[in-house]
């Protein structure tokens, strides 16, 4: 026990008083706040090693998921990891242990001490969640605010008394009170002017989301979505995605796998496709969005193959909800769309305005070494492609 409780502590002292509030009201612990940091860090430690079942149940379940394969691995056995849009809270608030020094990848590993605390308790925690309606509760709050970006909170709870009539599995007395006390509440709430906001963990500046509405006046209301589709986009945490029952989402998922991506590579491209399309302007292309072709482009053939593919991900990316409209498409009103060419583009023009297709560079003899840098003829590297 005094193993496990210096660990919590520790991890727990580097953080200012107001971050422990913070975390105390997240765990679910009942420290009083107006006592002195030393004596709350004590005792905020002390729940942290004596309830290890009670704080689980707080958890998010992207966090028990997690926890479950950390425990699967072993005590301090590092598991490698991508780099999700947003943390665990888990590695939040250092207690899970992690190495960043890969730029691709990420080291997490269970510290002993927090392993015997959590071991016993997991499996538990995640059948409840399971059972009792609260993990699909998270996956519908997360969806309709992956859809929207950002939400005030009234239209928050109206979104989900939608979702609970849909479900029908609990009266709305104790649905109310588990949503209160949602952990996707607890981290996403934020006030923006006067007023309080709900925000995808993936929006890194509501205030901007909620300023930028304003430049899309035509654009008067939410969209609304069901909580089926809600369901869709909040599961799979830290990865969403959405709309892939669309001709154009088909489209998409049969193009990454000929591509080769499968498993959690392609889940992890397709949210990648999502998040980045949100960002896209009137007046240029986001060279990311395409991220997953310009990686794959070495195993097409053909710049007509190749463009088939980019036309792919720009017609899926234009059928996507963009918070910047309200979570409506760029297909429906004709802003942020992301467009590749226009009718009159010649082959070199169309590679010169997406210099991102990686395809242009000046003309060379065939045998010579091809401008771009790699070493290759350029028979046999850019002129293969440009022939």
């Amino acid at each position: 026990m005094k193993d496990r409780y210096g660990f919590i502590v520790e991890a727990l002292e580097g953080f200012p008083k107001v971050e422990l509030e913070d975390i105390r009201r997240f765990f679910g612990a009942k420290v009083p706040a107006n006592i002195r940091k030393h004596e709350f860090v004590d005792r905020l430690g002390a729940y942290i090693v004596e309830n290890p079942s009670k704080w689980l149940s707080k958890m998010l379940e992207r966090d028990l998921r997690l926890l479950r394969r950390l425990v699967d691995a072993g005590p301090d056995t590092p598991v490698c990891l991508d780099y999700p849009d947003y943390p665990s809270v888990l590695e939040t608030v250092h207690l899970l242990g992690s190495d960043t020094s890969d730029p691709d990848y990420r080291s997490v590993w269970i510290p002993s001490e927090l392993y015997s605390i959590v071991a016993p308790h997991i499996d538990e925690a995640i059948s409840n969640g399971e059972a009792d309606g609260s993990f699909e509760m998270e996956r519908a709050a997360l969806g309709y605010l992956n859809l929207y970006g950002a939400m005030m909170l009234d239209d928050f709870y109206d979104r989900m008394l939608d979702y609970w009539e849909y479900s029908g599995k609990t009266d709305l007395k104790v649905f109310m009170a588990r949503l209160f006390d949602s952990p996707v509440v607890k981290l996403c709430l934020v006030n923006v002017g006067d007023g309080r906001y709900v925000s995808s963990p993936n929006v890194y500046d509501t205030d901007a989301l909620v300023r930028g509405w304003d430049a899309y006046p035509d654009v008067k209301g939410f969209r609304k979505f069901t909580p089926k589709e809600a369901l869709e986009a909040g599961a799979g945490a830290p990865y969403f995605v959405c709309r892939l029952g669309t001709r154009e989402g088909r489209k998409l998922v049969r193009m990454l796998s000929g591509l080769g991506y499968s498993g959690e590579d392609l889940v992890r491209v397709e949210h990648d496709i999502w998040m980045n399309s949100q960002m896209v302007s009137e007046s240029d292309t986001t060279e990311a969005i395409f991220s997953a072709v310009t990686r794959k482009q070495d195993a097409i053939d053909t710049f007509e193959e190749y463009n088939a593919c980019m036309e792919i991900v720009a017609d899926y990316a234009n059928r996507l909800p963009k918070w910047l409209l309200k979570g409506h498409s760029a297909k429906e009103t004709n802003y942020l769309k992301v467009v590749l060419r226009t009718e009159e583009d010649t082959l070199e023009t169309l590679v010169r305005k997406n210099p991102l297709l990686g395809l242009y560079v000046h003309p060379a003899p065939m045998d010579s070494p091809c401008p771009c840098g790699s070493g290759l003829s350029y028979r046999f590297c850019h002129g293969k492609r440009l022939n």
